[in-house]
């Protein structure tokens, strides 16, 4: 039986829910509490019984988006055997992230949008949770590459970053009309494992580097 949110709870979510719709239409310094009181259908002070200030309530949609996402990663993992095979639990974990970020998409939008607004020590706060989670991806990684699942010479730094960069950018463009959230995670799946499995020997091809002109600017990519 589900056990029901105290009358208190549902408030507060109902003020972050609205909170982080607003925070992702209008930046950090485009949203006030008042906004997100009309938005939430409170008074204005009502906010402040469960948040003193702006800071406070940004901080909390921070970490709520990427608690969302640890917390399913690591039960998703959880629930596989000890001796899954590496293939197994990137395809589980790309999922699990896949499926938290859509489904708390107005939480990851807002993140992707205000995160280089915020003030410095609520950057920081946040980032002790992505670089956590970052050293999940690591872990999973690195174990691979040590039973000698992935290449020896595959730089697991880069693939985390783009395995996170990518998966986050997805909320911007999935339409569940188009394709799911199981399709999408099997198609990335494939991309990322077979580029760190080893290949066969006559499957190696040696190609000349490509000439890429330099982009006029540099996106600055955050991953969690």
């Amino acid at each position: 039986m589900t056990k029901k949110l105290a009358k208190s709870a549902i408030s507060q979510k109902r003020v972050l829910d609205a909170a982080a719709k607003i925070f992702r239409d209008f930046g950090y310094a485009g949203t006030t509490m008042r906004v997100i009181a009309d938005e939430a259908d409170l008074k204005a002070g009502s906010i402040y019984y469960h948040f003193k200030s702006k800071d406070d309530l940004i901080s909390a949609v921070l970490d709520l988006g990427i608690r969302a996402v640890i917390d399913n990663v690591k039960a998703a993992l959880e629930n596989l055997p000890d001796d899954a095979p590496a293939r197994q639990r990137v395809e589980t974990a790309i999922h699990a992230h896949l499926s938290a970020i859509i489904d708390i998409g107005d939480y990851t939008l807002a993140t992707r949008r205000v995160f280089g607004q915020v003030p410095e020590a609520i950057r920081e706060k946040n980032m002790r949770l992505r670089n956590s989670y970052a050293a999940m991806w690591q872990d999973i990684l690195g174990k691979a590459q040590k039973r000698g699942e992935f290449r020896a010479d595959a730089n697991l730094t880069l693939a985390r970053l783009f395995i996170l960069g990518a998966l986050n950018w997805t909320v911007e463009w999935f339409d569940p009309a188009r394709s799911s959230i199981d399709q999408v995670s099997r198609n990335f799946s494939a991309l990322v494992v077979d580029g760190l499995v080893d290949k066969p020997a006559d499957a190696a091809t040696e190609m000349p580097a490509a000439k890429v002109k330099a982009p006029l600017r540099t996106a600055r990519i955050r991953a969690l």
